[in-house]
């Protein structure tokens, strides 16, 4: 998202308190919109003139995405967080989830049920896909999520933005753990209730043998 700011030609022609000053104007005008920017800068050069304009562009990135891999049992799950960083509040729509390196063995099957939803200001929300695979998982995912946006407020509907994409890649996704937990009730006592002690029950159990990456912070049998 473009936020237009003062043209540096401008700025340098002041004094050196009225550049401060500007400076941390912009500075105070970055801190209030809580947005990650980037600044860019074009050079405009006319051939009937000897002097350059330098024009500063500050581009804002409304999203932030995130992914995480979901286990339980035999089944995987790959989640995808999207968070809003700018003041607006976007309308999001025709999210999807792609494996770049197409496997007719695996199948990514989304789990949401609205096709548009309406993001607010600083929310976040999250998309989540099954893996279905008939023979073996692959060593490694490589997955592109895409979804389109637009101004949530009437008046900026028609306004044409490109879909945000953020692609991430998952490798050794197999389950290293499987994680039970139970709650007993006290002892000659048939249910749980509230205010008595009752105990807890975990138990965890290594599924797979662990690669020399995860061998530092894995559990040891007497842990």
């Amino acid at each position: 998202i473009y936020l237009p700011s003062t043209p540096e030609f401008a700025v340098e022609r002041e004094n050196t308190v009225n550049k401060e000053v500007h400076r941390k104007n912009r500075e105070k005008q970055k801190l209030d919109n809580h947005m990650a920017t980037v600044d860019q800068k074009v050079t405009i050069d006319c051939p009937w003139s000897i002097y350059s304009t330098i024009i500063a562009l500050t581009f804002c990135i409304p999203f932030n995405a995130k992914h995480s891999l979901l286990s339980t049992g035999k089944r995987k799950y790959v989640q995808v967080c999207i968070q809003n960083l700018s003041e607006l509040c976007f309308q999001l729509s025709d999210n999807s989830l792609k494996n770049s390196a197409s496997c007719a063995d695996l199948q990514l099957v989304p789990l949401n049920s609205e096709s548009q939803q309406v993001i607010y200001s600083k929310q976040s929300i999250f998309f989540v896909w099954e893996l279905k695979w008939t023979k073996e998982l692959p060593p490694s995912l490589q997955c592109l999520f895409s979804v389109s946006f637009c101004p949530a407020t009437s008046e900026e509907q028609s306004l044409t933005l490109k879909p945000f994409t953020y692609e991430f890649q998952v490798e050794n996704f197999f389950t290293l753990y499987n994680v039970k937990t139970e709650i007993f009730p006290p002892l000659g006592a048939e249910y749980c209730k509230t205010g008595s002690l009752c105990s807890l029950e975990v138990s965890i159990t290594r599924l797979a043998d662990l690669l020399e990456v995860d061998r530092d912070e894995a559990l040891t049998e007497s842990d």
